[in-house]
């Protein structure tokens, strides 16, 4: 047997060596199938990178997607999870514009293309760090496009929706809260002592136990904030300090909207009227659930079209994750491996 020098066999095996490297990193052209569809590895990667955008935003502060949680899951598998339910969206949107005949074209055509490159271009450099392409990008940018002619056109075959069971959505979805905090510093934003805001506490837990009597909130509201300004040493103005402490907004499973976790949560648990008082925050608050809307004609007036709207779009989102959550998926596993969501390259 032909034996090599030490020296030539050492270089034979580093040129191996990198000759499999340069294999191993060949990025694959396509990474898993949908229903049958090959799914190009930029279209992938511009789906998950959505996903992990949205993983972001569900995190806790101290949380990144690569270490944190979702809903006791972790936040990679969510995000992986998320991709793949949104490619599977991705095939059927695409394939029911076409199964209905319905085109983009003209203007219409050339207003999308032209938006989706300016999107393109301003995200441009952290897309591409991440693998992802002006021609992905497109693709992906173009699905939504068609998704929002895909909605019209089912919109228009719908019947109206009455205002009882548009109110009934309303209220089975959507929490209704308002709340005040007391002030404690005085006109120059100096902190009271110790012993005044112990004192402003005790008017904060007044408030919530008049409203959870029954009483009205503005009116209690006022008399509790004119008398902690007087305790910190604070001018009360008729026309804006009240308006400036208070918040009103609603929550959904969508939103928190102002409010954090756990008064949302104690907030939904509890009946209409419900009030609670929260001390241990940089000033005292005070939230009460109150409800959606006076009357019909306020409803009518104020919130129909909107819930109407709302109620619309869930509908056909739904009917569309309906319709693709049956897609089976076939996934590369090499390739689902070098487009790991670890690899995703911050926004800088």
């Amino acid at each position: 047997m032909l034996k090599l020098k030490k020296g030539i066999a050492a270089v034979l095996a580093a040129a191996f060596a990198l000759a499999l490297s340069a294999c191993t990193l060949t990025t694959p052209e396509y990474v898993l199938t949908v229903d049958g569809e090959q799914i190009p590895a930029g279209v992938y990667l511009m789906y998950q990178l959505n996903a992990y955008s949205e993983a972001e935003n569900q995190l806790e502060e101290d949380q990144t997607v690569k270490n944190g949680q979702i809903d006791g899951q972790d936040a990679v598998d969510w995000v992986h999870e998320k991709t793949l339910e949104d490619l599977r969206r991705w095939v059927w949107i695409n394939r029911e514009f076409d199964a209905q005949g319905l085109t983009l074209e003209g203007d219409e055509l050339k207003n999308a293309q032209s938006e989706a490159a300016s999107n393109y271009d301003y995200y441009g450099e952290w897309y591409e760090d991440n693998g992802i392409g002006a021609e992905s990008y497109e693709k992906f940018y173009m699905a939504e496009v068609k998704y929002q002619k895909l909605y019209e056109a089912w919109l228009a075959e719908q019947d109206e929706i009455s205002t009882a069971d548009a109110e009934a959505y309303m209220d089975e979805n959507y929490t209704h809260i308002v709340s005040v905090a007391l002030p404690v510093s005085d006109n120059d934003g100096n902190q009271v002592t110790d012993e005044a805001r112990e004192t402003i506490n005790g008017y904060a837990q007044e408030l919530a136990d008049g409203l959870n009597a029954g009483g009205d909130f503005d009116t209690l509201a006022e008399e509790a904030v004119k008398k902690a300004c007087e305790t910190a040493g604070r001018d009360y103005e008729e026309e804006t300090t009240l308006s400036s402490l208070k918040m009103d907004g609603f929550s959904s499973e969508q939103t928190q909207g102002y409010f954090s976790e756990d008064v949302v949560a104690a907030m939904e648990s509890n009946e209409v009227g419900y009030a609670m008082a929260q001390v241990d925050l940089s000033a005292p608050m005070v939230y009460q659930r109150v409800a959606n809307y006076a009357d019909d004609a306020e409803f009518e007036s104020t919130y129909y079209d909107s819930i109407v709207s709302l109620m619309r779009q869930q509908e056909y989102q739904d009917l569309a994750t309906e319709a693709s959550s049956a897609y089976a998926v076939e996934e590369d596993a090499s390739a689902v491996k070098a487009y790991a969501v670890k690899n995703i390259k911050e926004q800088e």
